[in-house]
């Protein structure tokens, strides 16, 4: 018997044709900059470069040894890198996702005013980072100052030069310049909130919060996660933006997991590079199974949308 075979289309070929052009850009550049250079800089963790034959070589895990041991030895600046990371995602959980859910509502609800807080929430995503900080850093350090002095006749130093302010100006500005993504998100997938629930809910007498908690965010709740577990995963990659406002040149205290590795591999020889792949491995091996697990968590203990 003849088997018969399916001829496809003038048109079906033409949109795969399409499909595959387009595609070939996007895939090519993720093969080369993500998939090629991840994999490099695993290599590289295992390597060591030979200054004298201008090439690396094996190694072991000596790399590993020598990162362990600054992640662990004596560096206050290591230390002061961690407890600020942590610090910068625990304020970024506890009141930047908290924010974020209520302006996202409040703009979702077209409360008072929605409109200005849109505009002025999303204007940090679509301008460059480094306007936006120079117009901050204008903003906090000479504006209220004056501000301060006309009303009160108090002199007080700019808030990013003050020590007692730096750090939690900077995550002001961090938890700040995220809530445009975030806002993006969470609208759109309220607004893909069934009309008719939320009409029974307004049959039921619900009130706005009643709404919010029990028919709104269980609804955007994956949402939820997904930012969530971002910002544990920004622990060791969420600089602060401190490379926009203070280039390479950021002092010691300020610094963050994320500025430190991104720092010290912008400015690092061939020689300095295993030693950083290292360290970026090993903080990957411990975030991966944290995140995983949370996530994990949170989607057995999060609310039903029934």
């Amino acid at each position: 018997m003849k088997t018969r075979t399916k001829k496809l289309k003038p048109k079906t070929k033409k949109d795969i044709i399409f499909f595959v052009v387009m595609m070939i850009v996007p895939l090519t550049q993720f093969a080369i900059f993500y998939v090629a250079v991840n994999f490099n800089s695993i290599l590289l963790a295992f390597e060591e470069y030979n200054a004298d034959t201008a090439q690396y070589f094996f190694a072991g895990f000596s790399n590993f040894e020598k990162a362990f041991a600054e992640f662990f030895g004596e560096s206050t600046v290591l230390r002061t890198a961690f407890v600020n990371s942590l610090l910068l995602s625990l304020v970024t959980v506890v009141v930047g996702i908290t924010l974020g859910l209520l302006f996202s509502y409040s703009i979702y609800k077209k409360c008072f005013g929605h409109k200005f807080f849109k505009v002025m929430l999303f204007m940090p995503s679509i301008l460059s980072s480094i306007v936006v900080a120079l117009m901050f850093t204008y903003f906090v350090e000479r504006a209220i100052p004056d501000v301060v002095f006309t009303l009160f006749g108090k002199k007080i130093e700019g808030l990013l030069s003050n020590p007692d302010s730096t750090i939690p100006v900077l995550i002001f500005y961090s938890i700040w310049t995220s809530f445009g993504t975030s806002m993006l998100l969470y609208v759109g997938a309220m607004n893909n909130i069934d009309e008719s629930i939320i009409e029974a809910g307004k049959l039921d007498d619900t009130n706005g919060l009643t709404e919010f908690i029990h028919i709104v965010f269980p609804s955007i709740y994956p949402t939820f996660i997904v930012f969530l577990t971002t910002t544990l995963v920004g622990i060791f990659t969420n600089q602060m933006n401190l490379y926009s406002f203070y280039g390479g040149s950021a002092e010691y205290r300020l610094y963050t997991v994320g500025y430190y590795l991104y720092r010290n591999t912008k400015l690092a020889t061939l020689a300095e590079y295993p030693v950083l792949s290292a360290k970026g491995l090993m903080l990957t091996i411990i975030a991966v199974p944290l995140v995983l697990s949370i996530k994990s968590l949170l989607e057995k203990i999060g609310p039903s949308e029934d």
